[in-house]
């Protein structure tokens, strides 16, 4: 067996891909040789059909052109077979496979900005059936990394080439547990530590949540009916899968109306739904909003974010992570959310995964609402944690409890 088909039988296996069930593989065109290698091994499996596809922003180039060349018009159009196609994926019972690495992360990086807004605020109203979906865990799926010659070289700080993503391979193995003999074991290993950690959360009851370091003074409070989460996820029919590899997160979902204070972004950002990069970032709410932000580069990413959806002014997720992540210990930015976010604590500007509230996987939007549960067509993580942050805890009770103290998680 190849390295590449041992990552595909890993990524396989996380997402517990079952006997007769229909594959989506979403990517860009750069990723195709390693989404067929993925539906071999799935065909072995006895996937029933593997359908590999690239979307508008899976697209970039595509995505480029139209938006520099398209009249102005059409921007805002989205064929309606895209939409029906989503929703017979999700009435079918497929599962997803979602390969990330962008070929060019600053490719879309000179467009227009209203134009791009204009389009990408269509497509992301055309994707919400299959975006709630996928965060209701109504279907299987999972989101892997590959590199690409550019973003390798950018993460490596070398230029662009093979050799870059000979040696980013390097420092990816250890992290997706690759170099051990059985990798899919290590990460239900990994799995239950998480969930382990998820439950310790959930019994104390945590009323806010509290970020304190350089450039950060941030209250996040939680309803009583908040869960948090980590490591596997059961879909409504049942089945076992883990939505990421790697992850190294525990998270829920925040009260949006009660964030209060001023937060420093730690990490470089790249937004999907702009592709540019927002670096050095900090970020200011009150009574939930996001009333005022700034960085050293990117603040108009942070611009035509919001304007494509102003609910994307709230926060949707509070995730936790601490510095014996793999991801923090090597050192890297990755200029992608999927790793990133798992070397650092984070916050969500945008929605909110339903589950993380008692009951919410089966409320209206109206009633996630009005249970302080935020929902847009946007979804990205900001990462706010490093060693010089300390987390804190206030229960419903009143005690206080060290979370993250010197960067490491000092519960249970």
């Amino acid at each position: 067996m190849t390295f590449l088909e041992k990552y595909a039988n890993v990524i396989l296996t996380s997402l517990n891909l079952q006997k007769g069930q229909n594959l989506l593989v979403r990517t860009e065109p750069v990723h195709w040789n390693f989404a067929s290698i993925i539906a071999a091994e799935a065909y072995k499996r006895g996937a029933k059909y593997v359908r590999v596809d690239s979307n508008e922003k899976e697209n970039p180039l595509l995505y480029k052109a139209r938006i520099e060349n398209s009249e102005d018009k059409y921007l805002g159009y989205v064929p309606a077979f895209r939409t029906e196609t989503l929703r017979l994926l999700v009435e079918e019972n497929w599962a997803l496979i979602a390969l990330n690495g962008t070929e060019n992360p600053e490719i879309l990086s000179d467009l227009d900005p209203e134009r791009n807004t204009k389009a990408g605020k269509a497509v992301a109203e055309a994707g919400k059936p299959f975006r709630e979906a996928i965060q209701n865990n109504k279907i299987q799926w999972i989101v892997a990394f590959v590199p690409t010659e550019i973003l390798a070289g950018k993460i490596m700080n070398i230029p662009p080439s093979q050799t870059a993503i000979d040696k980013l391979w390097k420092v990816l193995i250890p992290i997706l547990h690759l170099d051990e003999e059985d990798p899919s074991a290590a990460w239900v290993i990994s799995g239950k530590t998480l969930k382990r950690r998820a439950s310790v959360l959930n019994s104390l009851m945590l009323k806010e949540v509290y970020f304190k370091g350089p450039g950060t003074d941030l209250k996040i409070g939680l309803s009583q009916k908040a869960i948090w989460h980590g490591g596997s996820s059961v879909t409504e029919k049942g089945i076992d899968f883990s939505p990421n590899i790697p992850t190294e997160e525990v998270f829920t979902a925040p009260d949006f109306k009660t964030t209060e204070g001023r937060v420093r972004i730690t990490r470089p950002v790249l937004v999907p739904a702009i592709g540019k990069i927002i670096e050095g970032a900090w970020l200011e709410f009150k009574e939930g909003k996001l009333i005022n932000y700034g960085a050293k580069s990117g603040k108009d990413v942070l611009d035509q974010y919001l304007a494509i959806d102003p609910a994307a002014a709230y926060l949707g997720e509070l995730a936790l992570v601490d510095s014996n992540s793999p991801i923090f210990k090597s050192g890297k930015t990755f200029y992608n959310i999927l790793f990133d976010e798992n070397a650092s604590c984070h916050i969500a500007l945008g929605s909110a995964y339903p589950d993380c509230y008692e009951g919410g996987s089966s409320m209206s939007e109206k009633e996630l609402l009005e249970n302080g549960i935020n929902v847009s067509n946007l979804h990205t993580d900001f990462m706010i944690g490093s060693p010089d942050v300390d987390v804190t805890g206030l229960t419903w009770d009143g005690k206080e409890v060290d979370i993250i103290i010197d960067g490491e998680f000092v519960l249970p």
